[in-house]
């Protein structure tokens, strides 16, 4: 009995918490999506742009309601307490940028990433395409590590928490997955490293800045697919080319074994900053 009180007392929060934003968000998406062609949406920075934001405003909104009125405890508690904070950040960037830079070093290494002629740079463009990415992690980061993972934890513990919101993020891209089972435990391998990176530091500002880090390097900067979509600035600085186990295919390198290793090994990186033996920049806490 007390676990399917459990399984029930985090399914129905969860399910407000979401219809909630849904209904939120609704009147800023649905007017302006039906009003526009697919390849419209996709090419301009500024409609992109547009849905992020509102996007992370709604979702953030609804879960101070849910906090606030549902849960009985303060928004900041989600996630946004200012302790660590530079802390928090300056580790979640680094491990971010880190992961990526390694996985296009080896796929440049072994031929299978061309360097491309750089045309139509904007400093303007990547500053709009930063954005919207930025708001892009939030809302990701919000609901599945913050309101989801945390309503899990509650009733089942961290370990359980992790794995499970794991599953939800993998589901979230699920529409986007072409290429067969290697993308499907890329994701998932991913959403365990984010979890983790919560579960470990108890505020988002770590999983936030790491999932932004690699994002930002690997569509804006560099002009990759990310996990599917285009969210290029308008230049593209590599061309992945070879085999499509190693590259990702069309789903991008978050598709290969390139990014299965590197995934890997940005968990391995931050389970090392959390050995009890640890310096300054550590964003675990031991009691």
């Amino acid at each position: 009995m007390k676990v399917i009180k459990a399984i029930w007392t985090m399914s129905w929060k969860i399910v407000v918490f979401l219809v909630l934003w849904g209904a939120l968000y609704a009147p800023f998406l649905l007017p302006v999506a039906t009003r526009l062609e697919r390849a419209e949406f996709v090419s301009s920075p500024l409609v992109r742009l547009y849905f992020e934001i509102t996007g992370a405003v709604t979702i953030s909104f609804a879960a101070w309601v849910m906090t606030r009125f549902i849960d009985k405890r303060t928004f900041v508690s989600l996630g946004f307490m200012p302790r660590h904070v530079l802390r928090d950040v300056v580790v979640g960037l680094g491990i971010g940028l880190w992961m990526m830079a390694v996985s296009v070093a080896l796929l440049w290494y072994f031929g299978w990433a061309v360097p491309q002629g750089i045309l139509g740079f904007s400093w303007f463009a990547l500053f709009l395409a930063g954005v919207a990415m930025l708001a892009n992690t939030v809302t990701q980061e919000v609901l599945v590590r913050g309101y989801v993972q945390q309503s899990i934890q509650s009733q089942f513990g961290a370990p359980w928490a992790v794995v499970l919101s794991a599953l939800v993020f993998t589901l979230l891209h699920i529409g986007a997955i072409k290429d067969g089972i290697l993308p499907t435990v890329n994701l998932f391998a991913a959403g365990i490293l984010l979890g983790i990176s919560y579960s470990v530091t108890k505020n988002l500002w770590l999983p936030i800045t790491l999932h932004f880090g690699w994002n930002f390097l690997q569509g804006p900067v560099l002009g990759l697919t990310v996990s599917g979509q285009s969210v290029d600035s308008g230049w593209r600085v590599f061309r992945l080319e070879g085999p499509p186990i190693f590259t990702g295919g069309t789903f991008g390198l978050e598709g290969g074994l390139v990014a299965t290793v590197t995934t890997v090994l940005g968990i391995v990186a931050l389970l090392l900053l959390c050995l009890p033996k640890v310096n300054v920049i550590s964003p675990c806490e031991f009691k």
